[in-house]
């Protein structure tokens, strides 16, 4: 790699994140051969004021700025010293995608193959306590005269560089970082590329941990391995900070989004990670209500705030208590008037209901229609009995099950299929238990209103993993599914 140009960067800027920050000072020093063939400085106005901690820390204030000249009077030198240059810098992608975003304000793209002093370093230099700059310097006795300035700080990385670079003399390091092509371009600082290998293709949820193990950060995906690496590719500030803190990222499978979309709920109600946005409150349900009217009949109604003596379910969104309700009109040949699907109407006209029983028009007797009402009663109970619903495992052989008791969340488990299953009681040594939560009633409400080909095993509301019907048929159905 004989006459590449190596542009060795550093900028100091108004804030921590990469949007909405503004450079204050850089510094660009060309090397080729080893030797520096050019070199820029410059302090820029920032055109917004420096805030306190930034000035503590860099010494750079208001004053100093309001005669400096700003980026776009620069732009051209900084584009011209850097062209044909490897960019390099130490935590390469906070320069350059500030850099970037600078001139792209400009109209301007600014595109090069960069390198990263930190990741380098770690390659060629490992064991180190630490690789920010100010901790490798002082481990490997490297002088820096003019700290958290862009000069000092530059000139502390060409150092660094050139270190590196006599203990990579063929180059070998320093084109494996220069030909990568993939999301291993853009890893956080302190995570290896061997972590990124070892990251599986299936479902499950990960977690983003700090120095100390401690989650910053946990989420769900059908594929950990894609989803992690869209993370990495994120250009927000949070998602910059995140990535500036995360040492070490690991998992655990599910087999299945529903389940996982469970343990992700429990897991930041555990944990409750830095980097993840508070769970949402939850708005109040809506509850099924039934009551006799004026005339006797047996109606549905839907309310949010008001306590009755009657309730059946609850619906965390009004899209899906609708559908539900329409359901229950369809099958048991409900009065959309009476279901609180239509107000304000003397006979019902539903543009997607037409089999009413004509209870509205008095066609059938309140009693015949309150019977149809008490068989919907009996359908909407099954969903506050006790069930395994079955789903895919982490593996072929491997079915996963999650446990509602009486209608709520209660546990999982997985269970080999080769495994000996003669009755309901086995599955209590595979059961981990867990609390419920209205974050997992919500998941499990929308779960059961919107899958139709659920595989579901009863259970007695007396005696947990008592089978309600005949366990060898169920059993079977497990198994074989």
């Amino acid at each position: 790699m004989k006459d590449v140009k190596f542009a060795i960067t550093d900028i100091e800027t108004t804030g921590s994140g990469i949007h909405q920050n503004r450079i204050t000072e850089i510094c660009v020093i060309v090397v080729e051969n080893g030797k520096v063939i050019e070199q820029f400085s410059s302090l820029v106005n920032p055109s917004q004021s420096i805030p306190l901690y930034i000035e503590s820390l860099t010494g750079i204030n208001d004053e100093m700025l309001s005669s400096a000249p700003q980026f776009s009077e620069i732009a051209g030198k900084i584009e011209k010293i850097t062209k044909d240059c490897v960019f390099v810098a130490h935590n390469v992608n906070f320069d350059y995608n500030i850099l970037k975003s600078e001139f792209a304000k400009l109209n301007i793209e600014f595109k090069r193959k960069r390198i990263c002093t930190v990741r380098l370093a770690k390659k060629l230099i490992p064991g180190l306590f630490s690789y920010s700059l100010g901790n490798i310097c002082s481990s490997i006795n490297i002088p820096i005269y003019d700290k958290h300035r862009a000069q000092g700080d530059c000139e502390a990385t060409l150092i660094l560089f050139q270190r590196c670079l006599s203990l990579d003399s063929d180059f070998i390091e320093i084109k494996k970082f220069l030909n990568q092509r993939t999301a291993a371009s853009y890893l956080p600082p302190n995570f290896k590329n061997s972590d990124l290998d070892k990251l599986p293709t299936t479902t499950g949820v990960y977690f983003f941990r700090d120095q100390d193990g401690i989650p910053l950060y946990i989420g769900k995906a059908k594929n950990i391995k894609s989803r992690i690496k869209s993370h990495f590719q994120e250009r927000t500030n949070r998602k910059y900070k995140l990535m500036q803190r995360t040492y070490s990222i690991d998992y655990e499978l599910t087999g299945n989004e529903f389940l996982a979309l469970l343990r992700e709920s429990e897991l930041i109600l555990k944990y409750y990670p830095e980097f993840n946005k508070a769970q949402k409150k939850l708005s109040r349900p809506y509850t099924l209500t039934s009551y006799h009217n004026q005339k006797g009949i047996e109606q549905f109604a839907l309310h949010r705030n008001k306590i009755a003596p009657v309730s059946w379910m609850k619906f965390y969104t009004r899209e899906e208590a609708i559908r539900f309700l329409e359901l229950l009109c369809l099958e048991f040949g409900l009065c959309p008037k009476y279901c609180g699907l239509q107000s304000g109407v003397i006979h019902c006209n539903h543009f997607k209901i037409s089999n009413c029983s004509g209870v509205c028009k008095d066609e059938i007797t309140q009693e015949e229609y309150n019977s149809r009402v008490s068989k919907a009663v009996d359908y909407i109970h099954q969903f506050e009995n006790s069930y395994l619903l079955v789903e895919n495992g982490r593996a072929n052989n491997e079915k996963a099950f999650i446990y509602l008791k009486k209608g709520r969340y209660a546990g999982y488990g997985f269970i080999d299929t080769s495994e000996e299953v003669n009755n309901l009681e086995d599955f209590k040594n595979y059961l981990i238990p867990q609390k419920n939560s209205s974050y997992a009633d919500r998941i499990v409400s929308s779960y059961l209103n919107n899958k139709k080909d659920l595989i579901k095993i009863p259970i007695s509301q007396n005696n947990d993993f008592e089978v309600k019907h005949t366990s060898e048929k169920l059993l079977e159905s497990l198994i074989s599914f």
